[in-house]
């Protein structure tokens, strides 16, 4: 089947849906010059995050997970110059058409903001890159009330920022791999779950279908009979899925023309 047909197909069940679900991964972000996470030969993957990217691994030297891990890792991601690309323009086109559909994203770039998309159909279901919190598992204040910005100058020296109330190493409002969804407000969780169970349509831009929020997407669309459509130049490792074989950037403009139309 054409991309085209595909296209056509695609956007008729967009326009007919109650709700649709767009849920984005590494791949969306690619064109705008961040390394995908895992697939790809420049991929974060292939270094050091399953090592790195813990909280236990942040506790036992905060210093050195900041300047090996964080700044290391992500320094696509925390570049001024890198700008939101056509996919994610045409992302936006489509959330003022419906302001009941919605995003959920597993990108930290905070690329989606930049390019407009309106906070409300925004779920950054990872975290941010540019918010911090506190890392005491006391009440502290500094856990649920992000900054921000942190004081990164002294790494070298082994000195990493710590949280002005309790004292406790700061760091990134970002999902890590020994931590669970629930584990603050701020991915909004429990949001992203019951509007992929509410779904008439779930589409997956540029992800490996490798983390947890993408299985709990297929695991609701297979019980709610939920359209699924794949946009990534790799085919979906699910059955019965509409299959977008183009990048996001190509897509995603194309399918909102069509919805749009």
């Amino acid at each position: 089947m054409s991309l085209d047909t595909t296209l056509d197909q695609v956007a008729r069940r967009v326009r007919a849906a109650s709700s649709v679900v767009y849920l984005c991964g590494a791949g969306l972000s690619v064109p705008s010059g961040i390394r995908a996470y895992r697939t790809g030969p420049d991929a974060v993957w292939g270094e050091y995050v399953l090592e790195w990217g813990t909280r236990a691994k942040f506790l036992a030297d905060p210093a050195a997970w900041w300047k090996t891990f964080w700044l290391g890792a992500h320094a696509e991601v925390l570049r001024t110059d890198i700008a939101p690309n056509a996919g994610h323009r045409a992302l936006v086109e489509l959330m003022r058409r419906s302001p009941g559909d919605l995003v959920v994203t597993q990108n930290i770039d905070g690329l989606h903001r930049a390019a407009g998309h309106p906070d409300a159909q925004l779920i950054e279901i990872h975290g941010r890159h540019d918010r911090f919190i506190c890392a005491s598992e006391s009440d502290c204040p500094g856990v649920a009330q992000p900054v921000s910005r942190v004081d990164l100058s002294g790494l070298d020296a082994g000195v990493f920022p710590r949280c002005p109330s309790c004292q406790a190493p700061m760091r990134p409002l970002v999902l890590l791999f020994d931590e669970y969804y629930d584990g603050h407000d701020a991915y909004q969780a429990h949001r992203a779950r019951r509007a992929l169970n509410d779904a008439d349509v779930i589409v997956f831009i540029g992800t490996s279908f490798s983390v947890g929020i993408t299985s709990t997407a297929v695991r609701s669309a297979q019980v709610s009979g939920a359209t699924v459509v794949n946009v990534n130049l790799e085919p979906a490792p699910v059955p019965g899925v509409l299959e977008l074989r183009a990048g996001a950037e190509v897509a995603l403009p194309r399918l909102s023309a069509r919805v749009l139309a």
